[in-house]
């Protein structure tokens, strides 16, 4: 049943919170709260019956807080219990017997599985625009970080290993654990260990253990499949199995287990969390978990807008459209939008939006080449006349109607011109000469290269710093390091730091507003 919050205060309450400044986090959350924030906006996900439950408010405000301060749920229901700041923060008064751990994890189940994240984003952005963050000043800025996964990254052995012994649980659940035990080879899986037990010098037994390994894999999945054919969950653990043997390995026609030589395009990277994936946001910034994309708006880009989560490997410019679909849904017009390179790649969506009417500052970047050969940028593509001119001067013919349908060409150099070449040493190593990729939208390409010289290109390009700013408050304050298994959840925990980052923005305002008035 649906709690309420305690309005009896007591003579301890009088002067609670004095000593908390104003600009403190904790006084603009509460601020905050009392005023835009109610049990009404719960209803819906608590019996109207029942015992009632502690009031979803405080349990609303304590995951804001437990993000922020990176808390842990026994670490906020310490901290709700004895320290002021929370409680101040939570609109409790100093009797307060703080928030257990076991509420707080099943109110944040029932936030997860509801669209309440994104019903107060769009409400705290709806209080942006009555405190004046939109105007011609407005800024749109797209831009991303890297969202460590909470799961750990394991190897191959340790993958199959640990995937092995998750199908035997849900086996037990099904109460045919006995059973599915007795199709496989190995028989440590009810062991306390996290990976099989072998020496990691002898190649052999290391061999032997994989083949072992990746054959019981598949055995489980089979057994699972044929026992259980009808459970959900039975299936998507049993496709998990299948992945996990075969992504790292070659099967060969006798059965031979090798391990692939390279990692795996997509690969599963943990059995504890199946979405995370290997990914980097440049050449030396790796990242294990998630990438968080984000769109900003208003007076320096300081209120988000809008939230994507992805897999770690995914490019910057898939969250795009969805980014662009939840901005246009807060109810105001977007004016312009700056994005980076990595989204210059989704350039069909971009013109869609020029053709909407929307200004665009996006920075195609340059073009590289492996081992130092010429780059793309180095040769002349003439879209008029259907014809590339390499660094040498020899020209190569192309169907250039092809450009004109939005369709990428691929332009091949002759062997033979390739290898009379002064320049073949700096131009490529083929035996069957150098080729160039015309990009379906090569016209609109050699266009923003053109204006992005200019110095209205840079005077405007260089406002997206604001926006890099509000991301950078975004990974700090709670979005760097996942705290969940699954993209769903972390895309929850995403939302809940775009929703307190607007707070901190917009209180931040009244303060200084109020500042100045005084």
């Amino acid at each position: 049943m649906l709690g309420k919050r305690e309005n009896n205060f007591s003579f301890a309450d009088i002067g609670f919170g004095r000593r908390i400044p104003e600009n403190s986090f904790w006084h603009k959350l509460r601020q905050w709260a009392l005023v835009h924030l109610d049990e009404d906006v719960f209803a819906d996900l608590f019996s109207s019956t029942g015992r009632p439950s502690i009031s979803p408010v405080y349990t609303f405000l304590g995951l804001l807080i437990q993000l922020e301060k990176g808390y842990s749920d026994r670490e906020l229901e310490e901290e709700s219990r004895f320290d002021d700041r929370v409680k101040f923060a939570l609109t409790a008064n100093r009797s307060f017997d703080g928030i257990d751990a076991v509420t707080l994890h099943d109110h944040r189940k029932r936030f997860i599985g509801s669209d309440i994240g994104r019903e107060i984003l769009s409400k705290t952005i709806e209080l942006a625009v009555e405190e004046g963050f939109f105007s011609e000043e407005n800024l749109n800025v797209v831009d991303s970080f890297m969202v460590f996964g909470a799961a750990a990254r394991q190897d191959t052995y340790t993958l199959l290993f640990k995937g092995i012994k998750v199908g035997l649980k849900f086996a037990e659940f099904y109460e045919i654990k006995e059973i599915a035990s007795k199709q496989l080879q190995r028989e440590d899986y009810n062991l306390d260990r996290k990976k099989p037990k072998l020496d990691w010098d002898n190649e052999e037994e290391k061999q032997q253990v994989l083949k072992e390994l990746v054959e019981d894999a598949l055995q489980l999945s089979q057994f699972l499949r044929a026992e259980l054919p009808d459970e959900k969950d039975i299936e998507e653990i049993c496709k998990l199995l299948e992945k996990i043997a075969r992504q790292d390995v070659d099967i060969d026609e006798d059965g031979q287990v090798k391990i692939k030589n390279g990692t795996a395009k997509d690969r599963i990277i943990s059995v504890h969390d199946p979405e995370m994936r290997h990914g980097r946001k440049s050449k030396v910034q790796k990242s294990d978990g998630y990438k968080s994309s984000i769109i900003t708006g208003g007076e320096k880009a300081q209120i988000v807008l809008g939230v994507h989560l992805d897999p770690a490997n995914a490019p910057d410019g898939d969250a795009l459209p969805t980014l662009i679909e939840d901005a246009y849904k807060q109810k105001y017009p977007l004016q312009n939008l700056l994005v980076d390179s990595a989204y210059a790649k989704n350039q069909e969506f971009l013109e869609l939006l020029k053709d909407h009417g929307l200004d665009i500052y996006v920075k195609v970047g340059k073009t590289t080449s492996r081992k130092g050969y010429f780059s793309k940028d180095e040769f002349d593509i003439d879209l008029s006349s259907g014809t590339v001119t390499c660094p040498a001067g020899n020209k190569q013919d192309f169907p250039a109607e092809r450009v004109v349908d939005r369709k990428a060409v691929v332009v091949k150099f002759r062997a033979d011109t390739c290898k009379q070449c002064s320049c073949k040493k700096e131009c490529t190593s083929s035996k069957t000469g150098r080729s160039i990729t015309i990009h379906p939208y090569e016209d609109k390409l050699q266009e923003q290269k053109k204006y992005q010289r200019t110095e209205e290109f840079k005077s405007n390009y260089a406002k997206r710093a604001h926006g890099e700013r509000t991301i950078s408050h975004m990974a700090r304050g709670g979005g760097r390091k996942a705290r969940y298994a699954g993209k769903t959840k972390n895309l929850f925990q995403q939302i809940m730091v775009g929703i307190s980052t607007n707070i901190k923005a917009i209180m931040g305002r009244r303060l200084q507003t109020a500042s100045a008035e005084s």
